[in-house]
Order: C-alpha cells, then sequence, then structure tokens
C-alpha cells in the first residue's frame, strides 16, 4: 500500500489493514502496490508513478488550477476504482467528469479512551499549523491563507485564560502548547480537556479532529462551511463572511490547485463558544457513525 506524505494518511492505511485482515506493507514511494491513499493533488501530481492495482482512497480538497489536473485524476480513475470520504467531495470531482466509486468517510483513529467525568478548561483547540500562498506561484505565504485559523487563537485566550491550543508536529503559534509523537489515546484526552472545542479551521477536506472531540463527548464550534455541515452536524455553527482563495504551496510538490477558506467574525465565534458551554453530545452515536469496523469493511 502507498500512502501520501501526511501521517494522518499513514493511520487510514494502518486502519484499513487491519480490519480487513490484510497483510499491508506502507510505503512512500513503492512502484508496485494495491492501493494508494492520498488527496487528489498527490493523485494527479504523481500519476506516473502511481498504479495501483486495486483501489485509490482519495481525499477532495479543493480545485485544480487547470483542467489537465482534473484529467490526470480522472485517467486513474478509469483504470481503478476511486473512493472518497465526503460528498462534497463527490460532487466536486464527479463535476469535472471523474468516477467515483462510493463515498467512505474516514473512521476514528482508535483505540477511543473513555470521555472524562469532569473538564479541566473551558476552552481547547488541537490542530496543525501551516499557511497557503495568496497568489498563484508565490514562494511566500499569508497570514489570510493560514488554514487552520491560528490566528484568530491569542484573541480566545484573552476570553478565556484558562483555554488551551495545541499545535503538533515542530511548528509554533502564539500562546499555544507545541507537542510532537503523542499517541492517538493521548490525542483523544488533550481533545477532551476542554468544554467546547473551538474549530477554527477555514478549510478542510474531511477534518478528523472535531470528529475525534464529539466522540469525547466535547461540544464542537464551528465555521459554517460546507464539509463541516456533512462531517459534523452537531457543531455550532458560526456564520461566515468572507472567502478567500488560496494556493497550493509550490513547495510542497503537488498539483498546482486552490482551496477556498471561509470564515467570519471572531467575535460571533466567541459568543457561539459561550452558548456552547452547557451542550451535552451524543458522543456514543459519533463513535458509531465513524467506527472502522462498519466504514472500511466497504472497500470492495
Amino acid at each position: 500500500m502507498r500512502v501520501a506524505g501526511a501521517l494522518s494518511y499513514s493511520v487510514v492505511a494502518q486502519q484499513i489493514c487491519k480490519v480487513n485482515g490484510w497483510d499491508c506493507k506502507l510505503s512512500r514511494d513503492s512502484l508496485e502496490f494495491d492501493i494508494f491513499i492520498g488527496s487528489q493533488y498527490d493523485v494527479a501530481f504523481h500519476r506516473f508513478w502511481i498504479r495501483p492495482r486495486k483501489f485509490i482512497y482519495m481525499t477532495v480538497e479543493g480545485e485544480f488550477i487547470y483542467e489537465s489536473g482534473w484529467k490526470k485524476v480522472k485517467e486513474m480513475c478509469d483504470m481503478v476504482r476511486c473512493y472518497v470520504p465526503t460528498k462534497w467531495g463527490k460532487e466536486l470531482v464527479e463535476g469535472h467528469g471523474v468516477k467515483v466509486q462510493d463515498v467512505i468517510p474516514h473512521a476514528l483513529p482508535e483505540p477511543i479512551p473513555d470521555p472524562p467525568n469532569t473538564r479541566a478548561v473551558s476552552v481547547v483547540y488541537l490542530n496543525a499549523r501551516y499557511e497557503l500562498s495568496c497568489q498563484l506561484f508565490a514562494l511566500n505565504t499569508c497570514q489570510e491563507c493560514e488554514r487552520k485559523g491560528w490566528r484568530w487563537w491569542p484573541k480566545i485566550k484573552e476570553v478565556f485564560p484558562d483555554a488551551l491550543g495545541f499545535v503538533s508536529g515542530c511548528t509554533q503559534s502564539d500562546k499555544a502548547i507545541s507537542f510532537i509523537n503523542a499517541t492517538t489515546e493521548d490525542v483523544y484526552r488533550l481533545l477532551a480537556l476542554g468544554k467546547v472545542y473551538a474549530n477554527l479551521s477555514t478549510h478542510e477536506g474531511f477534518g478528523i479532529n472535531p470528529i475525534m472531540a464529539l466522540a469525547m463527548g466535547t461540544p464542537v464550534v464551528s465555521w459554517d462551511i460546507p464539509v463541516f455541515r456533512e462531517t459534523i452536524p452537531e457543531s455550532v455553527f458560526v456564520p461566515v463572511n468572507v472567502e478567500r482563495k488560496c494556493y497550493v504551496d509550490p513547495r510542497y510538490l503537488l498539483e498546482p490547485g486552490f482551496f477556498i477558506f471561509r470564515w467570519g467574525r471572531i467575535e460571533d465565534f466567541i459568543e457561539s463558544i459561550k452558548r456552547a458551554m452547557n451542550m451535552s453530545v451524543d458522543y456514543a452515536s459519533v463513535r458509531q457513525r465513524y467506527n472502522a469496523q462498519k466504514l472500511y469493511t466497504k472497500f470492495l
């Protein structure tokens, strides 16, 4: 099984192999393999090197700059079955003539610990941090194209001084704690520290972190964007009034493309956090909906 570079794809691959009882060897550069897991940008960029024998599990994140990008994806999905994790992504790729076998959402990583009886702080946020380009083929990035919304975290800390933000990897963010090499259970426990999870991300191809928070009984507040309406309908949604086109950074060595980031007033977001403090979450139904055994045995 060949996977793209993001750690999340490796987690998905390991779960798929486990629930199906497949003896998998994960690789990022193998030339002979049965399954490829990555984004549509990975599929288009690596089309000469990826020739899976069984299927592609492709996260759809945005548009291509040139229609030729979609033609490359179409070529691959005409050869083997292609699965995507969202209905939003299915509609997008099918609009460009790409054939999709089925929608199979990403499952919750396992093991999942029990939710806590008490919450240590008011608000928690956990995510990566990276910026995209504001202009096509620009090597510099801009704050508005910081995808995960960390630029608003200091304002949330002003209102909720005990709030905890955790930024993954080797990156840093103002008033947030950096962490690396956390176990799956540790991530769940961090997400369960808060009475509310502030999902500040302005765009996702899927977005597993707020789902993990809900699975721990933590209410989620999110910007009102289509992918979150689909994946986390239990959220408190904050209206958006800004759209920004952000371009895939050429340094990532991916097919040229762009995302549409959406957000609204941070003041409205903060008021929504206050309203969500006393909410309850049916975490059992979230766990059932995103159960790996239920979802990942659907691959043909």
